[in-house]
This record gives C-alpha cells, structure tokens and sequence, in this order.
C-alpha cells in the first residue's frame, strides 16, 4: 500500500479532484448544443439520421408527437444494431466510432433519455485522457509530480472541462490523441518493431472518430520519418510507413462512405475545409477564436504558471545548452510531439467548418507540454536541494490547488443555464397546442427538441395560413398556442417573426402574441385569444 500511494498517490488525488468538479458541473448542465442532440439522435434512432426521416425525410405539414421524438434518441426495442449507426453516420458528415460507443452506452438506458447517458460515455473517456496524459509526461520526463501537475492543468481548466461536457466525439479524439503522442515517444525512447502496428492502430482509430484527427497525425508521422531518416533508420522507416499508411487503409475499409464525406460540398467536409484555407480573408475572425479565450478564459492556471516559471526556466535552459549534446537529445521526444501541435493548430483553426474552438480540443493538453516542459528544467536546475521529492510534490499540490480556483471561478462551456428559463416559460403551456414554422429544416427542430419534448404533439409548416394547420388548431381547440418561428438565415429558414406572426393572427381565432424567450437559430411566442 506504500508503494502503491508513493507512485500513485498524487494521481489518484488529481484524478478524484477532476472526477468531482466533473460531477458537479455535469449536474449543472440544463441544456444540449444542437450537435449534442444529434450525437443522440445519430446513435440511436433506427436508419433516421434526422428528424425529418422520422416523418419520411418531409417536414411539411407533419405532425410530431413526443413519442417520436423520444424514438428518435433513445435506444427501442432493435438491441444492438452497430448498421443503423453506420447508415446514419454515412449520411451524416462523421466517422461513426464514438457512435457506435455511444450506441452501446445507450443499451443501459432504453427508452429512456437522459443527459447521464453521454456525459457518463464522456466522464470516463476524460479520466482516460487525463491518465494518458499523465503517463506520456511521466515518460517524458519521468518525474510524477510534474505529471500530476501537468494532469490538473489540464483535468481543471475550463476548455479541458469544456471538452468533458459536450457530449461529442472531441474527448475520444482528445484521448486518442495522447494515446498516438505516447505511442511515439515510447518508439524513439525504447524502439521495438511492436510499437509500429500500434500507432496504425491508434491512426485508425483517430479517423474513425474525427476527420481532424489527421493533421496532428500527419505532422507527427513527419516529424518521425524526419527523425528516422536523419539516423538512417530505414527499416524501421519503411514498418512505420507501413503501419501508418494501414491505420488509412483500414478507415476505408470499415466506413467507405469517409471518401464521399470527404469531397463533398458541404459545410462539413474537405470541399469546405479547403476553401476555408484559401479564404484568406477570413483568417483574421478566426485567429481572434484561438487568442482571445487563450488570454481571457481558458487554462488561466497554466498561463500563470507559466509566467511565474518562466524567469527560472530561463536560467534552467542556459544550463542545460551548456550541459552538452547527450542531455539536448533528452529533450527530443518533446520536441517531436509538441511541434506537430503547434503547426495543426492554426491550420485546424484556418480550415474548421465554423469558427468553433472544438476542433482544436484535442491539441489543448499537448500544448500544455510546454508549461510541463518549464516544470522539468525547474525540477533539473533544483535537482541537488535536499527533500526534492518533497518540494515537487509541494509545487504539485499549490497547481492543483491554482487549478481548482479557476475551474471555482471560470466555469466552462455547455451548462446552458438558460435552458431553465425556457423550461420555465413553457411549462404553464404543455398542454396547449404548438406549431413549428419552418421551411422544411430539420436544424432548428433538433435544436429545440428538449422544449419541443414537454408537448404531446406539434405541428410543423412553412405557412401560417396553410389549411393543414387550421385543421391541426381546430382539432386542438385552446385559448392559447405556443409558436416557434424558425429565424435563421444562416442554418435555416430565416423567417421573420414579425412578418410570420401577424399573418398567423389573420388567419386563426387568436388576436394577439407575446414572446416567451428565443435562442440562436429559433424564437418561441405565445398566441392567446
């Protein structure tokens, strides 16, 4: 038990701190991003991709009732059916591993649809990176309390957080990225032909959860033949080649439809991606997403830190150029892993679908390398004090402790506090009848499916004067009607509610409206009598 508390006792405290601020902040989410909701959606519902295909792929003049729209993210009666994810991630713009997980978790709970679902799938998955995480430094710089450190970083700042609470493929990719990063830093430390098939495997595995994946790996697998041909490895050149090139074969073999995802025109896909590069009028907005949360919010601890080590590590650095050429070569690996996330980080930035930090999730913890690295010629300038162990463990505990504060004090994306408030405004309604104006998208409903879920039923049109909906509100006689008016011109139809609503009055016995709250893509009103 002294062993084991020696050489993992600071990680298991690390880890349970994290597991706690974790639980708390996921009890404090109210709400889903839209993506969140397909995740569901995309996992679960039998060969319909989106809520349209429940209703035969046409909203028009449709009515859905709550029973559809739990069908639609909930697990039924099929079991474990790994084909439908397929199918309807092949018509959606994704590879389909955290799905098919995300399908399996789903067995736990059918029927029923709860946040618990994912962010139970996402919790371990973050635990998991954490632990990689923990365990690449360690290999770097075989020193646990830096790792520890490193580790809380991480585990605590509000993007890391951010990443455990969208419940999304971004954590896998975040731990699957770690695992290639440690992959390679175990072959140049300790080169065994074994470790080559696990990189192709970790490549495949990457792909299959985000196409992003592939620039940190592309520039990593360069970064290694680089380093192979300067020692005139060649043998060991051609196995990871071949190994890496297998980790591709295999993405086309199991998902065939990645090629079409690819080079299609769409928002998501490498059609857009390269259009993004080459728009280079855009660069400057999106620039401004990587450094204004970098500066104001995100990972404030380790800027601090950084800051507060850098005068030292200044020193530590002269000291270890004049240390010579066997002690340089030690600081390669880091070199090797933290250089590819430094040059896919603007380029995930340029190319991302939308300007959204997500896309970069997975690069956050390499970065943090370089606070690590910091920490490492600051344990090696301190290496003769007597109680060095002591100290470190010490200069642990005050990060956890710093990181912990900012997780008290910045809270992370995806609570969606607001969501209380919709609930709130609806919840007097429920059982009056709602109409849905839309062109026909199925965004916007998906985005206000957990509103949309308190009706029994709703009906969805793109006219407010249509004779469908007349029979749909004299059959649900009432003396009020809640409204949403599908608003956006960017990802839907882009109505304008004060156009919709007075031609919905006109039309039907009620004489007057009031709004009831509104988010990006939609807005809610309140029609009476």
């Amino acid at each position: 038990m002294k062993q084991f508390l020696r050489k993992y006792g600071l990680l298991s405290l690390v880890l349970l701190v994290i597991a706690g601020v974790c639980a708390l902040f996921s009890v404090r989410k109210s709400g889903m991003f839209i993506d969140e909701i397909y995740t569901y959606g995309l996992s679960n519902s039998h060969y319909a991709p989106y809520l349209s295909d429940v209703v035969g792929g046409d909203l028009h003049d449709q009515l859905l009732t709550r029973r559809q729209l739990l069908d639609y993210v909930t697990v039924g009666d099929d079991g474990l059916d790994f084909a439908s994810v397929s199918y309807n991630q092949a018509r959606d713009v994704h590879p389909p591993l955290y799905y098919w997980l995300f399908h399996l978790v789903s067995q736990l709970t059918p029927h029923t649809f709860t946040k618990w679902t994912g962010l139970a799938l996402d919790g371990a998955l973050y635990l998991l990176a954490c632990c990689l995480l923990w365990r690449l430094v360690l290999t770097l710089y075989g020193s646990r309390a830096n790792a520890a450190a490193t580790t809380a970083l991480y585990g605590l700042s509000t993007i890391g957080l951010s990443t455990m609470l969208m419940i999304r493929m971004y954590v896998l990719m975040t731990a699957l990225t770690l695992l290639l990063a440690l992959a390679l830093v175990r072959l140049v430390k300790q080169p065994q032909p074994r470790r080559f098939p696990v990189i192709g495997l970790v490549i495949f595995l990457g792909l299959m959860t985000q196409y992003y994946f592939v620039f940190y790996a592309f520039f990593l697998c360069a970064g290694y033949v680089l380093y192979a041909l300067v020692k005139r490895d060649f043998k060991a050149l051609g196995f990871f080649a071949l190994c890496a090139f297998a980790g591709v074969g295999l993405l086309l073999l199991c998902f065939p439809a990645c090629l079409d995802q690819l080079f299609a025109e769409k928002l998501v896909s490498g059609g857009n991606a390269l259009e993004n590069l080459r728009n280079t009028a855009g660069y400057g907005p999106r620039f401004e997403l990587l450094i204004r949360p970098l500066r104001f919010k995100y990972l404030k601890a380790g800027r601090w830190a950084a800051l507060v080590l850098l005068p030292l590590a200044l020193v530590c650095c002269r000291g270890i150029a004049r240390a010579g050429r066997a002690k340089r070569l030690q600081l390669l690996p880091t070199a090797m892993i933290l250089l590819p996330a430094l040059i896919a980080l603007p380029l995930v930035v340029v190319m991302a679908p939308v300007a959204q930090n997500r896309y970069f999730y997975n690069l956050i913890p390499l970065l943090l390398l370089i606070v690590s690295f910091l920490l490492h010629l600051l344990e090696e300038a301190l290496h003769e004090l007597p109680r060095r162990e002591l100290l470190a463990n010490a200069m642990a505990l005050v990060i956890l402790a710093l990181s912990l504060w900012e997780a008290r004090t910045v809270p992370p994306d995806y609570l969606y506090p607001e969501y209380r408030d919709y609930d709130a405004a609806l919840a007097p309604y429920a059982e009056s009848p709602c109409v849905y104006l839309t062109d026909g998208y199925f965004a916007p409903l998906t985005q206000d499916l957990l509103q949309l879920m308190r009706f029994e039923d709703f009906f969805v049109t793109g006219e407010p004067d249509s004779e469908a909906l007349d029979a749909y509100l004299s059959a649900r006689d009432g003396v009020s009607c809640v409204v949403y008016i599908d608003r956006s011109e960017f990802w839907s139809s882009g109505y304008d509610p004060q156009e919709m609503l007075p031609r919905l009055l006109a039309s039907t016995d009620y004489t007057s409206w009031e709004p009831l709250y509104e988010n990006e893509l939609s807005a809610a009103f309140l029609l009476t009598e």
